[in-house]
């Protein structure tokens, strides 16, 4: 069963375009939102500008076989190098990604993520501690 999420909005995210924000409180551990995987045509190792700051490789891991889009509001969780959420697989289902809080989160907080470690930047994207704010 895919969890729509009940206890999250949309809005602006200062310095950062759209951001994931709780409008209740959320503990740690619970089931933020589950986000079904959509493929994108993309060949592994091959490099493509689509979509480039909203796709995730596919599965999990240095080994993934392909790059995907999660849908919901998957994609627009935004980086932390302190984050308060992370994305896990789905413990039942194929190509759906389940994010998780990790910390207590209040109402009104942005929900935040760790993209990935300096690999990650390397290729093309921005790193929030560049961007302004």
């Amino acid at each position: 069963m895919i969890n729509s999420p009940k206890k999250i909005f949309i809005r602006p995210s200062h310095g950062k375009g759209l951001g994931v924000f709780a409008s209740e409180s959320i503990s740690q551990g619970e089931t933020i939102e589950d986000c079904p995987l959509l493929s994108l045509p993309i060949k592994k190792g091959e490099s493509s500008s689509l979509l480039l700051d909203y796709r995730f490789n596919y599965p999990l891991g240095l080994d993934f076989e392909e790059q995907v889009i999660a849908l919901g509001y998957g994609s627009l969780y935004n980086h932390s190098d302190t984050p308060n959420a992370m994305w896990v697989h789905h413990p039942n289902l194929k190509k759906v990604f389940r994010f998780v809080a990790i910390k207590e989160i209040a109402p009104g907080e942005e929900i935040l993520v760790f993209y990935g470690d300096e690999t990650y930047w390397s290729d093309g994207r921005v790193s929030s501690r560049t961007k302004l704010v």
